[in-house]
C-alpha cells in the first residue's frame, strides 16, 4: 500500500540554551509532520552536524560560544546549502542587526524568540514558527550566496538616446534580499539623482533594524518612510511594518495603514504599480531574488507605462521566484545581477519633464 503521508520535516535546532531547546522541541513536536533530528550548543556544532545529517532546515540561534550564529549560516551555505531560519533573542536594534548580518550570509527568513513567561506569547510563536518551517523545507537554496558576476558581466547600457529623463526607482525584495540591497546600494554614489523606495519583506519588528544594517553600506541615506514622507534624491525610503508604501506625481510618498491587496503588507506590487501610475516612463523598478510572484505585476505595469525595468539574475538571486516571474510575464526590460543594475543606474539621465514635454 503506497504511503499517502509525506516523511516529516527533518530539522536540526541550534541554540546554546537547554531551556531554549526544550521550549523549542514542546513547539516544534505539537506537530507530526516536523521531527527533531539533532541539537547544537554552538554554531560549530551546527555546522558539523548538518553536515552529517543533512537535515531539510536548521532553526539557528544568533548569540553563541565558539561559533555565532551568522558564522555558521555562513560556513552552512558554502557547504552544505540547508535552508537556515535565524530565532533570535530580539531586544533591541543591535540584536536585529545581528539577524540581518546572517540573513545576508544566506538564511532565509528571521523571527523573534517569544517571552518564555508568556504561556501565549509561546503558543503563538508556536504556531507561526512551524509554518515558516514548512515554507522553508520548499526552497531551493543555493550551495552558496555567490558574489555578483564581475562588474562588466552581463551589463548593457539603456538606450540614452530615447529622450526619457529618469525620476525615482522602486526596488522589491524578499528571500535573500538583504544582501542582494546591500550589494545594489554600496556601488551606488551620494551623488545619485534619484529617491529610491524600497518594499523587503522581514518579519515584523526588524524594519528598523535593518535600515540601520543598511546604512553601513552605503553613503545615500537610508531611513524608514513616515506616513506622510518625500522622496528625494540621495535617499532610500524603506516601506514601514505593516503598512503599505505608495508615491504620488508631486514625490509625496504614503504610508497609510490598509489592508493588502494580497498577502504581502507591505508589497511590491503596491509600491511599483504606484511608481508607475506616478512616474510613467520616468520610472525605474528593480526586482531582486525572493519566493512568490510579488512585485512580477507592479514591474510590468512600469515596463507597460514606458519606464526602465530591472530583475536580478538566476546565478545571483538566493531564491530566483519574484525575478523569475517578472522574466515569465515579460516585465523585466534586463536581467542582472545587483552589481550591474547599480553600474546601470549610475548612467540614467535625470531629470524633471517640462510641461512642453522636453526635460529639465
Amino acid at each position: 500500500m503506497t504511503n499517502l503521508h509525506p516523511p516529516p520535516i527533518r530539522l536540526v535546532v541550534v541554540d546554546d540554551s537547554p531551556a531554549v531547546r526544550d521550549v523549542i522541541r514542546a513547539m516544534v513536536e505539537a506537530d507530526d509532520g516536523i521531527l527533531i533530528v539533532g541539537e547544537a550548543g554552538n554554531g560549530k556544532e551546527a555546522v558539523e552536524m548538518t553536515l552529517g545529517l543533512c537535515p531539510d532546515v536548521v532553526l539557528m540561534d544568533v548569540r553563541m560560544p565558539e561559533m555565532n550564529g551568522i558564522e555558521a549560516t555562513a560556513r552552512i551555505m558554502v557547504s552544505c546549502a540547508t535552508p537556515i531560519i535565524v530565532f533570535s533573542s530580539y531586544t533591541g536594534r543591535a540584536e536585529a542587526r545581528e539577524s540581518i548580518d546572517i540573513l545576508a550570509a544566506g538564511a532565509l527568513d528571521v523571527m523573534a524568540k517569544p517571552d518564555l513567561a508568556s504561556e501565549e506569547a509561546v503558543q503563538a510563536c508556536s504556531i507561526e514558527l512551524r509554518k515558516k518551517i514548512r515554507t522553508a523545507s520548499r526552497v531551493a537554496v543555493v550551495r552558496h550566496i555567490r558574489p555578483s558576476l564581475p562588474r562588466d558581466a552581463e551589463w548593457v547600457h539603456p538606450d540614452r538616446d530615447d529622450g526619457r529623463r529618469f525620476r525615482a526607482v522602486g526596488v522589491g525584495s524578499s528571500t535573500g534580499g538583504p544582501g542582494a540591497l546591500r550589494e545594489l546600494f554600496s556601488n551606488l554614489p551620494a551623488t545619485f539623482g534619484m529617491p529610491l523606495l524600497v518594499v523587503q519583506h522581514i518579519t515584523r519588528g526588524f524594519a528598523e533594524g535593518f535600515a540601520e544594517w543598511l546604512q553601513q553600506y552605503t553613503p545615500l541615506q537610508v531611513r524608514i518612510a513616515g506616513i506622510r514622507d518625500k522622496a528625494v534624491p540621495g535617499t532610500i525610503l524603506m516601506a514601514p511594518d505593516g503598512r503599505q508604501m505608495e508615491v504620488f506625481p508631486d514625490g509625496t510618498v504614503s504610508t497609510e495603514s490598509r489592508e493588502p491587496n494580497n498577502v504581502f503588507l507591505p508589497s511590491a506590487d503596491t509600491m511599483l504599480s504606484s511608481l508607475a501610475l506616478a512616474y510613467r516612463e520616468d520610472a525605474v523598478g528593480v526586482l531582486l531574488t525572493g519566493m512568490g510572484s510579488d512585485g512580477a505585476e507592479g514591474l510590468l505595469k512600469i515596463r507597460r507605462a514606458g519606464g526602465l525595468t530591472f530583475a536580478q539574475n538566476e546565478e545571483t538571486s538566493a531564491v530566483f521566484g519574484m525575478p523569475a516571474e517578472a522574466i515569465r510575464r515579460g516585465a523585466a526590460a534586463m536581467v542582472l545581477d545587483p552589481a550591474s543594475i547599480a553600474k546601470s543606474l549610475r548612467t540614467l539621465p535625470v531629470g524633471r519633464r517640462r510641461a512642453d514635454g522636453c526635460h529639465a
